[in-house]
């Protein structure tokens, strides 16, 4: 099967390293899980713009720690486009009903949410073993159909960038540039040579993962034993700690100085 659910970790290099790097390493994910789910709903109460700052840099923070650096460069390049083509629908929006006027300071906000997001969520797919997501969501006590398509969620983010990288190389031994300019002069071609694989090994990659939990013996009831058992140490409780202090000085700045930009912006 190309993509185990279980066994097969990610790595920046195939045959290479470990999915446990960077200074995330020894980490429970209890302790990633948490400040992921932290993020998520902060993220979501905080509507100002200087709260979401202290979010993103906190997060940016978090994420650079695990030293994927190119994951994370590609991941904010995908972001940067999603971004532009949300921005440029927006202006046309404003441009054919002018009671609805574009407003750049509007995307701000929502655009550091997906940004916050991002960079609690990398760190979480790129660097916990499945089995261990697995054996925490089990250990929640949540029902078989919620932590097992959780789990394979995030197993699918590292695969989905290992298609992107297959892809990407397919074309290039066809003789293909896949730069800025040719994606610009050229972007139905582009559409077709490079998007469309990705969108069929993205569904035959999502079946294949279902089929090898199932393979695993993972089932509704069933029980697995883990090939590590994971222990909270001192390290989980500080990165704890530490996100929920990063979560209450963003409140605190939504408080003190949110309302006054809003109000400001209004006038």
């Amino acid at each position: 099967m190309r993509a185990s659910f279980v066994n097969r970790e990610w790595t920046g290099k195939a045959g290479q390293g470990s999915a446990d790097t960077g200074n995330v390493v020894g980490l429970d994910v209890r302790s990633r899980m948490f400040v992921t789910l932290l993020a998520s709903v902060v993220t979501v109460i905080i509507s100002s713009f200087e709260g979401q700052a202290v979010l993103f840099v906190a997060s940016l923070i978090y994420a650079l720690s695990v030293r994927r650096f190119r994951a994370l460069a590609a991941a904010y390049a995908v972001m940067a486009i999603m971004m532009l083509v949300a921005a440029l629908c927006s202006w046309g929006i404003s441009r054919a009903v002018p009671s609805m006027p574009f407003s750049p300071e509007s995307l701000a906000v929502p655009f550091m949410r997906g940004a916050v997001m991002l960079n609690v969520v990398l760190p979480l797919a790129l660097t916990c073993r499945v089995q261990a997501l697995l054996t925490a969501l089990k250990g929640l006590r949540l029902p078989f159909c919620i932590y097992l398509p959780g789990a394979v969620m995030i197993r699918f983010i590292p695969t989905f960038m290992n298609d992107v990288k297959q892809v990407a190389e397919t074309l290039k031994i066809r003789g293909c540039r896949l730069g800025p300019g040719e994606m610009f002069r050229h972007p139905l071609m582009m559409l077709r040579l490079l998007f469309t694989p990705l969108l069929f090994r993205s569904l035959r990659t999502s079946e294949e993962l279902g089929i090898a939990a199932e393979l695993k013996g993972l089932e509704a009831g069933g029980k697995f034993v883990p090939f590590r058992v994971s222990s909270w140490t001192a390290r989980d409780t500080q990165l704890v700690v530490l996100a929920i202090v990063v979560a209450v000085s963003a409140f605190a700045c939504h408080l003190m100085w949110g309302d006054a930009s809003s109000m400001s912006a209004m006038r």
